[in-house]
């Protein structure tokens, strides 16, 4: 069995009514903000390196790899763009 303590900040002591950092926020908020930005830094990075090398490929090795005309505008689009 888990024993939780109660401290009495941010409620009511000499501070006033400034919220304690976790009730802002939250421990699992802030880890799960955190790691969704890390998966998004990821997928930016996958569609940055992914766009480089069908930019690096000529058009007839983009046709022997089955890819469409207009690959064109894939390569052009900014990582941060589905």
């Amino acid at each position: 069995m888990t024993t939780h303590s109660v401290s009495s900040r941010g409620s009511g002591s000499s501070r006033g009514s400034v919220p304690s950092r976790d009730g802002v926020f939250g421990r699992p908020k802030l880890a799960a903000l955190c790691e969704r930005f890390t998966e998004t830094l990821s997928e930016w990075r996958r569609r940055s390196i992914s766009r480089r090398g069908l930019a690096a490929l000529s058009d007839l090795e983009l046709k022997d790899i089955g890819y469409p005309a207009t690959t064109e505008a894939e390569k052009a689009k900014p990582f941060w763009r589905a």
